[in-house]
């Protein structure tokens, strides 16, 4: 009975384990991927649009002329662009 439940725990802490291992991956991955001129949007919510990129810093800029410095962890996900139709 003790290695059931033994066993059923191990299982539990293994699938934990390796779903960690996969967010953090993906979060480095959409790290890597940010570029200038990506569109963003952050964890608070703000959608910008990257101007500059230093170091562990990213300089976005949310409506013209308004540039907000934030950290890279604090992106959320690249949206995708916005076509303007004319």
């Amino acid at each position: 009975m003790d290695y059931i439940l033994l066993g059923v725990l191990a299982v539990m802490i293994l699938l934990l384990v390796q779903q960690n291992r996969k967010r953090k991956k993906e979060a480095q991955s959409l790290l890597s991927a940010l570029a200038v001129g990506a569109n963003v949007i952050l964890h608070s919510g703000i959608k910008g649009t990257v101007t500059a990129i230093d170091g562990d810093d990213i300089v976005i800029e949310s409506t013209p002329k308004t540039k907000l410095v934030v950290v890279k962890a604090a992106v959320r996900a690249i949206a995708p662009a916005v076509t303007e139709e004319k």
